[in-house]
């Protein structure tokens, strides 16, 4: 039974209580898309609709409403504060997996790397280090802190996991955590690396 059905007015057809339901909670809905929005702010670049981001939480709202089961809250609590708390981790779900693909999607057109390809100037007679440092540095801005620390330390000190773990004061399974994630971003580098050779 959705929650409509507890919130309804006698008599009021299921499309009214919703439209007053979504009209009571629309401050709620407008904060939870400005935080999410704010939040990548940084990763998209101005890519985000605030329309288009507005309408995919009010069809969470909308999905958390037919999901809900009034019957199944438990004694001493009150239906719709269970209901809300639902409605807004539905929101957050679909915010956050919307924009994570548009931060992805704005990543890879802000540094070429949708097709897969590279460009590689000359470094004939630059030190090998240098020739790394400029391989990767256009990949910097994808990476989150701890992976470049790691990149840092195992390919330009040469540390191994436990060494970085150590140093940066976390288990080892972490650091070989933040490997795989790097290896993930640096994938479309190795694939172009690998064709040049």
């Amino acid at each position: 039974m959705p929650f409509t059905h507890f919130f309804a007015r006698p008599g009021e057809p299921p499309e009214l209580t919703f439209e007053r339901l979504l009209k009571k909670y629309e401050p709620k809905i407008v904060s939870t898309v400005h935080r999410y929005a704010t939040a990548y702010a940084r990763h998209l670049r101005g890519a985000a609709d605030w329309d288009d981001l507005m309408q995919i939480a009010r069809i969470a709202f909308w999905e958390a409403n037919c999901l809900f089961d009034p019957a199944k809250v438990d004694r001493g609590k009150t239906p719709e504060n269970v209901f809300i708390a639902f409605a807004t981790a539905t929101m957050c779900g679909r915010l956050s997996d919307r924009l994570r693909k548009v931060s992805k999607q704005t990543r890879r057109e802000a540094h070429g790397i949708s097709d897969g390809t590279v460009e590689f100037p000359d470094y004939s007679s630059v030190s090998a280090e240098k020739q790394l440092h400029a391989l990767v540095d256009d990949f910097f801005s994808i990476l989150s802190p701890r992976e470049r620390q790691y990149l840092h330390l195992a390919l330009f000190k040469d540390w191994d996991t436990k060494q970085i773990a150590e140093a940066a004061r976390v288990s080892e399974h972490t650091v070989r955590s933040w490997k795989k994630t790097l290896r993930k971003k640096l994938e479309p580098l190795r694939e172009s690396l690998l064709q040049r050779h």
